[in-house]
């Protein structure tokens, strides 16, 4: 979870005028929200104070997670959408604080939402995860009662309806005959009847009635922890959908001859297509890929790109691995993803965050005084692969137009201490890379991607797979000017800070993160922040449009 905070930034550099020249688009940029916006659902003059990078559907409906407060008072916050083409102000989903929906016989509210909300890119069903107290008890047999529930995956089947609970850990209540399961479709199927979900980690994935989500669960046959992929319809109310299986640690990885999944990265999905990432040893894997699959349960799989497949453009190479952030085209046909092929490695120093949660803050520091190394691959690259023609293409790779590294980091999970233990993930360092693909009429493919670039971090477009077609940049840390993309920013500022997600950029227009910040020359002492989330339509290529013009 990456959230950009308006308190002072660490920079990795010193903010100056260069720029890469006439590599930068020119944007005209819309301010969706920023700190000067009241949040609503929070009290009054409660403004909005950081922000996860938004996704996004193809009519321009944005939906978000964001902190809020009175300026010097505690942070609150939650789930807001809002409408690009209408002029409606952003609307409040869920709060912190607002009632679980059912089932919930113990009045819980929510503590947390732990990433960010996703919206179906073809319609308007919106989903998010919850974190929040017990919702509900029930009898163990006798007088003795045990309260469950503190995570669950809630939908907005309605714009302007309430939530509806679409996944939760309740698979395991009973009855007071202690037999009955008492929300059987919230069981993991093809288990042990009775079998709950442990958590649901990641972001989850929206279309047409379904969410798809990754689940962990623990086998009750044998004890150990198994992970899988999963969906349910949360628009139909009669009968009572299930939850369906897509994958899971139980089935073999197709092609390998009969090994596992090892593991499974949280989804993505569109116009009835489902992908995600799974290796048989996440940490060190050896095999596995990108697969496809249909909203059904139990389908067959499709690998779409695998672990020793040729890399494009790399003669002689094979992929080695893929990140979990895959970015799916609205019609469900092409797929964006990071992914590495080779051995070498170089070393980076990662070190505690020094704004954000003060126990977390400490934990970091408690765990890594002195920071931690780790191994890069040196061989990066983003990729577009094209179901309908079975090609795979480069997009970017390091060693080429200045970049570096597509990886960013945080640290994140749970401190000892707090929290749910039983069901939520440990602290510690995560790293992630972020593309995101547009398709429309009339348009090639287009991939925005977050990188290192000659030392800055960016946000960086390529149109189409030409590769005499240059890269642009979109935003870039200490060459964009902060009132270039918001007239609220601070006089002579730049962007400190930027963030994008998988499903930020849909029919040519992109939605991101941004933080900015001025440092006085005199006193670097005095500094003022400023941070938002941003839109701008992204325009065509001179090369591109010329091709794809209309014809009269």
């Amino acid at each position: 979870m990456r959230i950009l905070h308006v308190a002072c930034l660490t920079m990795t550099v010193a903010f100056s005028g260069l720029t890469h020249g006439a590599d930068a688009l020119p944007l005209d940029w819309e301010a969706i929200v920023n700190n000067g916006d009241e949040a609503p659902g929070g009290d009054a003059n409660d403004l909005f104070r950081s922000y996860n990078p938004p996704s996004m559907n193809d009519q321009g409906v944005v939906v978000f997670r964001a902190r809020s407060a009175i300026l010097g008072g505690p942070q609150s916050g939650g789930l807001y959408m809002i409408d690009l083409g209408s002029v409606d102000p952003a609307i409040k989903l869920l709060f912190r604080g607002d009632p679980v929906p059912a089932p919930n016989n113990l009045g819980a509210t929510f503590i947390e939402f732990p990433s960010t909300p996703r919206i179906d890119p073809n319609g308007s069903l919106v989903a998010s995860r919850g974190q929040h107290d017990p919702v509900w008890e029930y009898s163990l047999g006798g007088k003795e009662t045990t309260r469950v529930g503190t995570a669950g995956i809630y939908a907005f089947p309605t714009v302007g309806d309430p939530a509806v609970t679409g996944a939760s850990l309740l698979g395991a209540a009973v009855e007071p005959d202690q037999i009955t399961l008492s929300f059987p479709w919230f069981s993991v199927p093809a288990t042990v009847s009775g079998t709950r979900f442990d958590q649901f980690p990641g972001a989850t994935a929206v279309d047409g009635d379904y969410i798809i989500f990754k689940g962990n669960y623990t086998d009750l046959t044998d004890g150990l922890g198994r992970t899988g992929i999963y969906f349910r319809d949360v628009v139909s109310t009669s009968p009572t959908p299930y939850t369906g299986m897509i994958a899971s640690s139980n089935l073999e990885i197709p092609g390998s001859g009969g090994v596992l999944f090892g593991a499974t990265a949280p989804p993505s999905a569109a116009n009835g297509s489902v992908y995600f990432t799974g290796w048989d040893i996440e940490e060190a894997p050896t095999i596995g890929g990108i697969f496809k699959a249909p909203i059904a349960h139990l389908p067959t799989l499709e690998n779409v790109v695998a672990i020793g497949d040729p890399v494009p453009d790399a003669p002689g190479e094979t992929f080695a691995n893929f990140g979990e952030g895959i970015s799916v085209s609205s019609d469900g046909s092409m797929i964006a993803f990071w992914g590495t092929w080779g051995a070498a490695t170089f070393s980076k120093l990662l070190e505690c965050p020094i704004d954000g949660n003060p126990a977390l803050i400490a934990f970091c520091n408690e765990q890594h005084p002195d920071g931690l190394l780790v191994d890069i691959p040196i061989n990066q690259g983003i990729f577009l692969h094209d179901t309908g023609s079975g090609t795979t293409s480069m997009i970017s790779r390091t060693g080429q137009e200045s970049i570096e590294d597509y990886l960013f980091w945080v640290f994140s999970g749970r401190v000892p201490g707090t929290g749910d233990e039983e069901t939520d993930e440990p602290a510690r360092w995560r790293s992630s890379a972020y593309a995101a693909l547009s398709t429309a009429i009339d348009q090639p493919a287009r991939v925005a991607f977050q990188a290192q670039r000659s030392g800055r971090a960016g946000i960086y477009l390529r149109d189409g797979v030409d590769p005499f077609n240059p890269l642009k940049t979109v935003a870039e840390v200490g060459t964009t000017l902060g009132q270039a993309v918001d007239p609220d920013a601070p006089v002579d500022s730049f962007v400190s800070s930027v963030a994008m997600e998988r499903d930020g950029f849909r029919n040519g227009r992109l939605a991101i993160a941004l933080g900015m910040l001025y440092i006085d020359p005199v006193d670097p002492e005095e500094t003022a922040s400023w941070a938002g989330i941003y839109s701008a339509v992204i325009p065509l290529d001179n090369i591109f449009a010329d091709r794809f013009e209309q014809q009269p």
